[in-house]
């Protein structure tokens, strides 16, 4: 007897989770312009105060994190879309003379019955309303962004730094204030963006997002500061090398530099870790570009 070929539906077993798309710099000339500026203002904040960093950390540290947050939230509200909105661009349409004809407004009122639905009204909203609204609804993301980065992201990038070589038993103001440095360049984006999707966060962990400006100013911070931390244990015997200074330059320059590459050249692309020849080991690849 002949066997009945298998069900597709059968052979193909379950369907991966869809992993969320890059998110893009938002549509509008001053959040472009400002994607530009914010990295250069970061920069220029670090170079300014740099001498005073060096001559003492902990104050300087403490004294700029508020600068940098302000930084931050300007950012995120002005390039990026919060977490559950839509960057689909929203289309208009031309009313037609037939649609002017059926339309009939009171006066005096703003009122406009609209042709088709009898009974639906819609109010005309100043436009001071409307920009106060759209203010509103992007600010208060931003700060619950920052203060759940303040109360979580802070205490696990501190544990991180001194899993990673950080002294465990001095340096401990130091140690949180370079983490709450660490954990608002690359955290609060991140929340603001996807909020607590957990999907996203796996791929966050999993070094396995698509690149974007929030992704590649993240990953650029963790890149920069591990490369920071090169010249620590070097016998210079600079005042600069002390810590955390080097981990905080590292750390800045490299979010400037992810978040341009990941808003331009590597939009859209994945890095996947591919196996090696015969040894076993696992080379990092760029992976093709999502749609």
């Amino acid at each position: 007897m002949a066997s009945t070929p298998p069900s597709p539906l059968l052979s193909q077993g379950p369907t991966p989770p869809k992993s969320s798309p890059p998110t893009p710099i938002l549509a509008n000339p001053v959040a472009k312009t400002y994607a530009f500026i914010h990295p250069v203002l970061l920069l220029a904040l670090l170079v300014l105060r740099f001498n005073a960093l060096v001559a003492d950390p902990i104050p300087e540290l403490l004294g700029d994190l508020p600068f940098l947050a302000l930084l931050q939230i300007a950012f995120v509200t002005i390039c990026l879309p919060p977490a559950g909105s839509s960057t689909k661009p929203t289309t208009t349409t031309t009313p037609t003379p037939e649609d002017e004809n059926n339309t009939t407004s009171s006066t005096g009122t703003g009122i406009i019955l609209k042709p088709g639905k009898p009974g639906l009204r819609r109010k005309n909203t100043p436009k001071s309303d409307s920009t106060a609204a759209c203010i509103s609804a992007k600010l208060i993301p931003s700060i619950l962004s920052l203060t759940l980065t303040t109360l979580l992201a802070t205490p696990l990038l501190t544990a991180l730094l001194i899993l990673f070589g950080a002294p465990a038993t001095t340096h401990h103001p130091q140690t949180i204030l370079c983490a709450a440095h660490m954990a608002v360049l690359t955290a609060m984006p991140l929340v603001y963006v996807h909020g607590v999707d957990g999907t996203v966060w796996k791929e966050v962990w999993g070094a396995a997002r698509p690149g974007d400006a929030v992704w590649g100013g993240a990953l650029g911070t963790a890149v920069g500061a591990w490369f920071g931390a090169v010249p620590i244990p070097l016998d210079w015997d600079r005042p600069w090398q002390a810590f955390p200074i080097t981990i905080l330059v590292g750390g800045y320059i490299g979010y400037a530099v992810g978040l341009g590459l990941g808003r331009t050249v590597l939009f859209g692309s994945r890095l996947k870790l591919e196996e090696g020849g015969g040894d076993g080991e696992g080379v990092l690849a760029e992976g093709k570009k999502v749609d």
